[in-house]
């Protein structure tokens, strides 16, 4: 029986896919190796050997077992959250800046990097945490405008990057972040009005985001301010 030339490409790419070899594409959601690679990656950008625990980092024991990490059944990477129980406020000494492999973590949950040194922009990368509930980069110093990409963040129920040196006007893209409860924006360089968007949040219940720059919350949105449980954070004065 003869193959054609199509047919037999079919069926070796079929072969590729079943042994693991090359991925499935547009919907391949990564692996344990794909996760690997990305805490590899950043570790090493953010200064590993210096953490205050690395506990089993870059090692072959189970990714859950590596120090802040935590796993689903099937091996992959839930929960990234490197703050040390006994000095939650000195952190665990990252200092370099957050790789844009991060966003190959594709079933990430939590991602806590508080309460260190590290620098740099926020990778537009982490918009593509399709599963993050709980993003805190705060206590950093993290610099450059906030991605409009963690508007695609569409699960995330809490988001805290204060207490960094993050500029420029907020994306009208966070108005996509339907499950919002926390906003915490405070201490930082951002400017300007809070974008008309941002009303969309109707679950938020916490927002502050005084001591930046100027930003402040537009008259036209005082009714949506009435509706959220806690806001810190001035209104913009009358034009």
């Amino acid at each position: 029986m003869r193959f054609s030339k199509g047919l037999a490409t079919v069926v070796l790419l079929a072969a590729l896919v079943l042994t693991g070899l090359v991925g499935c594409g547009p919907g391949d959601r990564g692996s344990v190796e794909s996760d690997r690679a990305a805490l590899v990656a950043f570790y090493h950008a953010t200064g590993g050997p210096q953490w205050n625990n690395n506990e089993n980092w870059l090692s072959d024991e189970p990714l859950g077992e590596w120090f802040g990490i935590a796993t689903n059944d099937a091996g992959r990477v839930t929960e990234l959250n490197l703050l040390p129980l006994n000095m939650l406020m000195a952190g665990n000494n990252l200092t370099g800046f957050i790789p844009p492999e991060l966003g190959n973590l594709s079933n990430l949950e939590r991602l806590d990097l508080a309460f260190n040194q590290l620098s740099g922009p926020i990778p537009p990368d982490l918009g593509n945490l399709s599963s993050l509930e709980d993003l805190n980069l705060s206590w950093n110093q993290l610099t450059g405008p906030i991605p409009p990409e963690l508007g695609n963040l569409s699960n995330l129920e809490n988001l805290n990057i204060s207490y960094n040196q993050l500029s420029g006007a907020i994306p009208p893209k966070l108005g996509n972040l339907s499950n919002l409860e926390i906003m915490t924006l405070y201490n930082n360089k951002l400017t300007g009005e809070l974008p008309l968007s941002l009303a969309m949040l109707t679950d938020l219940n916490w927002l502050t985001y005084q001591d930046n720059a100027g930003l402040c919350m537009p008259r036209s949105m005082q009714s949506w301010r009435k509706g959220i449980s806690i806001v810190e954070g001035p209104d913009c004065p009358p034009r």
